[in-house]
């Protein structure tokens, strides 16, 4: 039903020209907290003194019905134009009201306007957070309502009777709402909505409310940018706020996978960025989320909303060096789920010259690089310097990203000082070792090669490597060289784990032992090749000679250095097994690392005397000559044989034993005088058989 035609039809039946002067107008319907309503309407003019009541009636506006109608005849004065509603509960709908004057019976003034109470409703929105307020003009169901010049204001019950504005509407003249946002924790809330009335009073509904608690989470903030602090290496984590107005901190997640844990609680609303210590951005994309909370605190402690549904990231860089090279390669990814789209990267470098002396020299502008990039190689960097790298990634925001820093040493593997080659020498005649001293100061492992040639050749082959740090002394064999053929030459040469040259050591010449044996002098000439190549200067040979096997080596003599040449006078020997065997020992100028004398050794060279022997062409019995027994030289008495043929063939003396001859006897008596032969079988000192055979005679004397 339109209430303001419900009202128009009351005045028409109730209005009466004759008494328009008592024609009033309705002021304000006050509800109190009872749900009491007083009711206020203008004074009637009565210039004839013809008023005898008020008549108020009352109708409910959503069933159109009237519900009572009320003569207020006691006191009769038009000056009482005012009534209290107990009847009826203003509480719980919105009551509407209208004036008649009475006079003489029959007689009735004009209708007032009809002004009805303001009723409100406030409860819990289905949107959390928010409390639903419902509430009609006063004016409902007024007769052309002008609602230009008026105004409803909403209040809250801040305490007892303290009543503070929410906000001021313009009367519409029907229903109206207003979605409260709650600021308020939790708590009964209670509202009411005033109007001030031109006639000087003010219109107020009912009060309504209930226990409305702020459900409604902070929106979770964004995160802009993820930065890493260049001295620090500290992840610097910037949000945009979050617009709730009740915002009263954030809490900082650190994500790892699907799993989230807070880190920090930040007491603040007006924070914008959170610096974390615990960050490992050198080591991988740390990942972060934030979520707001308002001041409503559970067990007092934050209640957060929700965060972000995905965790945002750091810009990562990894960097390497190929090894030995001067180029360092980048690579980069990460600056997930920001705030805004990469617009392209930079690369830095800060460069410490030489490393390791804090010396750094300002950053330095690598390359601009697009959006895409997700690498960068480094070329031409300074050896014996250090660079610092980092990435710088641009937003469309304009924000710029920042890396974890990475350093790099272009170091080069040093060179030994010196790489010492102490000796080459001839091991048992059929291989050589040699001996390295490596520089004691120098602390990188190095590879040693040693190297060889014949002494008459141009060029070096590898034989062995070896590696070896400082102070280590390495000791080569080499089994494949034939010093019984000739002197080779050896060096070695340092190398660094790039594999480069970085030193030699000097070259050493094995000394190569030769000679002649002079059979009718009896004398060994030996000859030698200088060894070359000591640590220090040659200082002189030895000479050593070994009459027999298995005998040790005696000292002949030492010559000096320009000597390569002896001959060994052997004819006091001649009982000895003719077997001669020489070595040289070259001597160094300098001591060895252990103090004692650095030396090499030759290999060892045997000459062979011819054996002699000297065989005596007859014998006489009974004379001075009467035994028949060779004389031998340099031969090896331990293989010695003779037989004694007479002149049928017939075997008829035997000897083993040098000393042991044939005195002229046979089976126990003289044998015949004549011509019998002889046959003789010898060794020498190196092995060989010497035969010799003839014929000698036997004499008897008387």
């Amino acid at each position: 039903m339109n209430f303001r035609a419900f009202g128009f039809l009351f005045g028409l039946v109730l209005c009466s020209p004759a008494w328009g002067q008592l024609e009033v107008g309705m002021n304000c319907v006050v509800v109190n907290q009872a749900g009491n309503a007083s009711v206020s309407w203008s004074e009637a003019a009565d210039p004839t003194y013809v008023f005898e009541a008020y008549v108020l009636h009352i109708f409910e506006p959503s069933s159109g019905l009237v519900l009572d109608t009320f003569s207020i005849d006691d006191p009769t004065d038009p000056a009482n134009p005012a009534f209290v509603n107990t009847l009826y509960n203003a509480n719980t709908t919105e009551l509407c009201y209208f004036v008649v004057t009475e006079g003489p019976p029959g007689l009735y003034g004009p209708s007032s306007d009809t002004l009805c109470s303001i009723h409100l409703t406030a409860v819990p929105s289905i949107n959390p957070g928010f409390a639903d307020i419902d509430f009609n003009s006063p004016h409902i169901a007024t007769t052309n309502f002008d609602s230009s010049a008026l105004e409803l204001t909403l209040e809250l019950e801040e305490n007892a009777g303290g009543w503070n504005p929410v906000v001021t509407m313009p009367d519409n003249g029907g229903m109206m709402s207003y979605a409260y946002e709650v600021q308020e924790c939790t708590g009964d809330l209670n509202f009411r909505v005033t109007q001030s009335s031109t006639f000087g009073c003010v219109q107020t509904s009912n009060q309504a409310g209930s226990s409305i608690s702020d459900e409604l989470d902070p929106d979770p903030p964004v995160i802009g940018y993820i930065d890493v602090d260049g001295p620090t290496q500290m992840a610097v984590i910037h949000w945009a706020p979050s617009p709730a107005e009740d915002l009263a901190g954030y809490i900082i997640y650190r994500c790892n996978g699907s799993f989230q844990m807070a880190i920090d609680t930040v007491f603040s609303p007006y924070t914008t960025f959170y610096v974390d210590p615990n960050a490992n951005v050198g080591a991988y994309p740390e990942f972060y989320n934030i979520a707001a909370f308002d001041s409503c605190f559970v067990n007092d402690a934050p209640d957060p909303g929700a965060a972000s549904g995905f965790c945002a990231s750091s810009l990562y860089m990894d960097a390497y060096r190929p090894p030995c090279a001067d180029a360092s390669a980048l690579q980069w990814n990460g600056a997930f789920n920001i705030g805004s789209e990469i617009t392209g990267y930079q690369v830095w470098a800060d460069e410490e010259s030489p490393s390791g002396s804090g010396n750094w020299n300002p950053s330095i502008l690598l390359a601009d690089l697009g959006p895409t990039a997700i690498n960068y190689s480094h070329q031409g960097a300074d050896f014996g310097s250090s660079y610092r790298y980092h990435i710088v990634a641009s937003t469309v925001l304009g924000n710029s990203i920042r890396s974890n820093a990475r350093t790099i040493e272009f170091s080069y593997p040093g060179s030994p000082a010196f790489t010492s080659l102490r000796r080459a020498s001839v091991a048992d005649s059929i291989g050589i070792d040699i001996i390295v001293d490596l520089d004691p100061n120098s602390n990188e492992i190095h590879s040693y090669i040693l190297q060889r040639k014949r002494a008459v050749d141009d060029f070096f082959f590898d034989v062995e490597m070896q590696e070896g740090v400082g102070g280590v002394t390495l000791q080569y064999s080499d089994w494949d060289a034939k010093p019984q053929e000739m002197s080779y030459a050896y060096r070695i040469i340092a190398e660094n784990y790039c594999s480069d040259s970085v030193g030699v050591s000097n070259t050493a010449h094995t000394v190569h032992l030769s000679g002649i044996s002079d059979t009718e002098l009896l004398r060994n000439t030996i000859h030698w090749t200088a060894y070359l190549g000591f640590p220090g200067e040659t200082a002189g040979y030895r000479v050593y000679r070994r009459n027999q096997q298995g005998a040790a080596p005696q000292l002949l003599t030492e010559v000096p250095p320009g000597i390569l040449t002896w001959e060994d006078d052997v004819s006091a020997l001649l009982y000895s097994p003719g077997d001669f065997c020489y070595l040289v020992e070259a001597l160094d100028g300098e001591a060895g690392p252990s103090g004692g004398i650095n030396y090499s050794l030759s290999n060892e060279m045997c000459l062979t005397q011819v054996p002699v022997i000297w065989v005596p062409n007859a014998i006489l019995i009974g004379g001075v000559n009467n035994v028949f027994m060779p004389v031998i030289s340099y031969a090896d008495f331990e293989h010695y044989h003779m037989e004694i043929h007479n002149r049928w063939g017939d075997v008829i003396f035997v000897s083993d034993q040098i000393g042991f001859g044939w005195d002229g006897t046979h089976r126990g008596t003289w044998a015949p005088e004549g011509s019998y032969g002889y046959f003789i079988n010898v060794q020498d000192g190196a092995g060989r058989i010497h035969e010799t055979s003839g014929i000698m005679h036997l004499l008897i004397g008387e």
